[in-house]
Order: structure tokens, then C-alpha cells, then sequence
């Protein structure tokens, strides 16, 4: 099966025409989304999801909290479905995240939330969803109808959701201008990152196992670009964040072990850009004396010329840390999908899994 040919390349192709989309349905809401938040003193946020949309509120956590004073807490919906917990939500924003809207332990979460007081937001695909109707704040993603089972645009169209509520949150004007541009950069980088998955593609289809790192704002991508191998490729990846690699899990790196590694460039000043690339290059150094099959996938020119080609993918989107986390989405959606296709999968029907998963 011809990579081109699969849905799930035609919905990450569709990425760039959704931002504008999402612009325009949102504009009402998302303003009075933020000031009934600013005009509340909530300072406390607790999103809840699984799977993808897990990592798009574990990449929310990030750019909210590098940003502004306030907290986000991940929820562990079965304290409520399961065990029926106490846990009182009045003095906190609650945020649900679904590509179907149909998650329905969420949907509990958010109940629970509207029961008790809280500012409740869900972010889906879908008007018309459960959860759509139960949520005071809907944010759509506005990225029609994902068939694949595989999420990639919907993914995307998350981040973008998210971070624009961050940014607005934070009053950070230079993100909300670069979020105006946010599609065309894609068009610009998305034939670079095609090329790019393509050769890497080639060279690691053998893969049977293997390791997703990153750390800080990109973290999410460790764990979305593992679960998105797993599911369209069946390889047995794990992603971790960097810092917590060191604890254990390296043990299991060898020269049959592939590690992938994305670093952004951190673009806040001098000294934090040095501190984030010296830790990057510490974690790639020590994957390599380890004799372990390294990729690294970067924005960073400078980091990149510090390693050899052959272990290296670079491309230069440039516009800041938060926003290299959809190129990099971008980058492991289309080799998942490339290797898929190479090893003679379906990407858009993988084994066993059902487009929409409900879980109690």
C-alpha cells in the first residue's frame, strides 16, 4: 500500500487549512471562555482525556504553566467511575478533550465538574457529542471528519486550541500573532518533513522495538509519536521524557535498540537556550556511547551540526519552542504512516482498534 494512498496521509495533508477554521468557529467562545476564567481567580486547572488527546493536555501543561501562574493537574477519570472519589472540582476550570467527544469516563469528569460549580470545557470534534453538550465552553476543532483510526488532524487541531486558550491566558501577543500563521509554516515545512520521513522511514522499518524521548514543552511528542507506531506499525516503542530515561529504562538500550529523540530549539533568552540544548546533547551523547541506533529530530541547526548526518532529521520551523511541537507532530505522524505502509500494514485500520474507544 502507496503511503499517498492511505487516509491517514490524506488527514495529516489537511493540517494547514484547520487552524483558520478553528479561528473562526471559536473566536466568541474563546473570548468568553478567558474572561469568565480571568474574572473568576481560578488558578487551577484539571483536564482530563486518554490517549492522543491525553497528550495534547500533557503539551497544554507545558505552554500554560512556562507562561502564566497557573497549575494543571491531570485527571484520573476512574477515581470518579470507579471508585465514586469525593473529589470537589468548584474551584477549578475543567477541561475534557475527545476527538469523538464520546470518551465517556470524561464525560464524567465534566458532570462532576458542572455539579459542583466549576468552569467546564471540552474540546472536540464533534458539535453535537456528549460532551460538546455537557461542557459550558465548547472549542471545536473544526477539522472534519477524521476516518482513519489513526488521529493525526484532530491531534493537531488540539494543540491549536490549546495553545491559543494558553496564549490568550497568558496575554502573549507575539504566540497570537504566530498562531495567525501557524498554517502557512506548516505549507512551508510540510514538503522538508515528507522528505525527511521518507529516508528514515527506509531506515528504520526493521524496527521490532524501540525508544521516543524528549522532555519539556515537547515531551508529548514521546509519548504521541510512541502510540502512534504502536498502533499503525505494531512496534513495541515506550516514550519517556528525557530526565526520567536515565532512571532505569536505559538499561534496556543496546545497538538493536533504536532511540528517537526530538529536541526544539529554546528560543526564551541566552541562558535558557544554552541550559536546553546541553542537556539535549548529554541525553544524544550518552544514546550513542550506548551504541544504540540514534535519530534525532531537531529545529536546531546548531545541534544538529554537532552529530552526524545519518543521525540526524532537521528542519528549520522557527517559531519558537511551542510552536516546533507541530512539526514534530507532523514528522512522526507521516513515519508512522510511511513505515506502516512499508512493512505492509493498513495505518488507517490497525488490529484490534475501533476508531472511537469509550472507556467507563
Amino acid at each position: 500500500m502507496f503511503y499517498k494512498d492511505t487516509l491517514m496521509w490524506k488527514e495529516i495533508s489537511e493540517t494547514s487549512a484547520i487552524f483558520a477554521k478553528e479561528q473562526k468557529a471559536n473566536a466568541a467562545v474563546m473570548s468568553a471562555l478567558v474572561a469568565d476564567v480571568k474574572s473568576s481567580g481560578v488558578s487551577n486547572f484539571v483536564a482530563a482525556a486518554r490517549g492522543t488527546s491525553d497528550h495534547a493536555l500533557i503539551y497544554f501543561k507545558y505552554v500554560l504553566e512556562c507562561n502564566s501562574p497557573y497549575t494543571v493537574g491531570l485527571a484520573a477519570p476512574s477515581i470518579i467511575t470507579m471508585y465514586n472519589g469525593k473529589i470537589n472540582y468548584k474551584n477549578s476550570v475543567v477541561i475534557g478533550c475527545s476527538q469523538s467527544g464520546k470518551a465517556a469516563d470524561v464525560l464524567e469528569v465534566l458532570k462532576r465538574a458542572n455539579a459542583q460549580g466549576a468552569i467546564t470545557v471540552s474540546i472536540t470534534n464533534d458539535e453535537e457529542s456528549p460532551m460538546a453538550k455537557e461542557a459550558k465552553y465548547h472549542l471545536f476543532c473544526a477539522a472534519e471528519e477524521e476516518k482513519s483510526v489513526a488521529a493525526t488532524k484532530t491531534f493537531n487541531a488540539q494543540l491549536f486550541n490549546l495553545l491559543w486558550f494558553a496564549a490568550e491566558l497568558s496575554d502573549n501577543k507575539e504566540q497570537l500573532k504566530m498562531l495567525d500563521s501557524l498554517g502557512d509554516k506548516i505549507n512551508e515545512v510540510f514538503p522538508k518533513i515528507d522528505a525527511l520521513t521518507t529516508v528514515y522511514a527506509d531506515k528504520f522499518n526493521y524496527m521490532k522495538s524501540g525508544f521516543v524521548l524528549s522532555r519539556g514543552i515537547t515531551f508529548a511528542i514521546a509519548m504521541e509519536a510512541t502510540l502512534k507506531l504502536q498502533e499503525t506499525c505494531y512496534i513495541q516503542m515506550k516514550g519517556y521524557a528525557g530526565s526520567d530515561f536515565y532512571h532505569g529504562p536505559m538499561a534496556m538500550v543496546n545497538e538493536n535498540t533504536p532511540v528517537f529523540i526530538y529536541c526544539a530549539k529554546n528560543t526564551m533568552n541566552k541562558e535558557s537556550a544554552a541550559l536546553v540544548k546541553a542537556d539535549q546533547q548529554k541525553c544524544i551523547d550518552k544514546m550513542l556511547s550506548l551504541s544504540a541506533p540514534v535519530l534525532v529530530i531537531t529545529d536546531n541547526e546548531e545541534l544538529a551540526k554537532e552529530y552526524k548526518p545519518e543521525n540526524v532529521a532537521y528542519f528549520d520551523f522557527g517559531l519558537g519552542e511551542e510552536f516546533t511541537m507541530f512539526g514534530f507532530a507532523l514528522f512522526a505522524q507521516m513515519l508512522a504512516c510511511k513505515i506502516s505502509c512499508g512493512i505492509g500494514n493498513n495505518p488507517d485500520s490497525p488490529r484490534a482498534l475501533n476508531k472511537i474507544t469509550i472507556t467507563k
